[in-house]
């Protein structure tokens, strides 16, 4: 009777475990999506930033957009290999796993969220920039 039941408990926390996985699978392709959507949008504040007479005080905000690019490039790239190392565990191979992964996970998605967070500030102040170039010129 014990090994029934031991046996049992062992399959709940197995798929309980599995489910865990998918679930963090599931989030980090997600963050592939909202990465892929940041390509976009820093594909267009550059064409924007690209298109306005430099000042001070943007060449601040394109210094702040290139880093935002390298920050992007480096957290694209470990994203893709954090879904690799799901991978393997989520299709049942019974692989050693410790608790980097959920390291990973909370660095991975704090630093997704610096990224985004970046981006809305620099894209806020480019339009307002852009705004006020605007104003500047049709009261000329």
């Amino acid at each position: 009777m014990d090994i029934i039941l031991k046996t049992m408990t062992t399959a709940f926390e197995d798929s309980e475990l599995n489910t865990e996985l998918q679930e963090l699978y599931l989030e980090a392709k997600q963050w592939i999506a909202d990465l892929d959507f940041l390509d976009s949008e820093l594909a267009f504040l550059n064409k924007l930033t690209g298109n306005m007479t430099v000042h001070a005080a943007q060449k601040h905000e394109v210094e702040k957009l290139n880093g935002i690019e390298k920050a992007y490039l480096g957290l694209k790239e470990e994203m893709h290999a954090y879904l690799h190392k799901l991978e393997p565990l989520i299709a049942q191979k019974k692989e050693n796993f410790n608790i980097d992964l959920i390291e990973t996970y909370t660095h991975l998605k704090w630093r997704l969220d610096e990224v985004l967070h970046s981006c809305q500030t620099v894209k806020n102040s480019v339009f307002d920039h852009s705004k006020h170039g605007l104003a500047d010129e049709n009261a000329s």
